[in-house]
C-alpha cells in the first residue's frame, strides 16, 4: 500500500530477515521501474545497489525510495507527496504479508 504519512518505530525482526525481504521489494520495483524506462523517454531509473532506488520523471521531479536499516523500513521522498514510510507487516489475518505505510 502506497500513500499516508507518519513515524514508527523499528520492527521487531532479525537484521537479516529484514534485509532479505527488502532486497526481495527493491528488486521487484527495480525491475518494474526499469521496464516502465524502456516504454517512456521522460524517465530516468538508477538503482544504486545499496537499496536505493532514484526515479527522474522530466519536468516533474526526482523519487528516491530507500532501506533504512536501523528502523527497518522502507522510505520514499516524492516531490509531489513528501516522505512516506513503509513497514513490513507480518501475515495478517488474510494470510499476506505486506509493507504498509505509516
Amino acid at each position: 500500500m502506497w500513500g499516508g504519512r507518519g513515524m514508527s518505530t523499528k520492527q521487531d525482526m532479525e537484521p537479516h530477515r529484514y534485509h532479505a525481504i527488502a532486497n526481495v521489494l527493491v528488486d521487484e520495483i527495480t525491475d518494474a521501474l526499469e521496464a516502465a524506462e524502456d516504454a517512456r523517454d521522460d524517465l530516468e531509473v538508477e538503482n544504486s545497489g545499496d537499496g536505493v532506488i532514484t526515479v527522474k520523471v522530466a519536468g516533474k521531479g526526482t523519487w528516491v525510495l530507500n532501506k533504512q536499516a536501523p528502523s527497518q523500513q522502507i522510505w520514499l521522498s516524492s516531490p509531489i507527496t513528501g516522505p512516506t514510510h513503509f513497514a513490513y507487516k507480518e501475515k495478517g489475518v488474510d494470510g499476506a504479508s505486506s509493507w504498509e505505510d505509516l
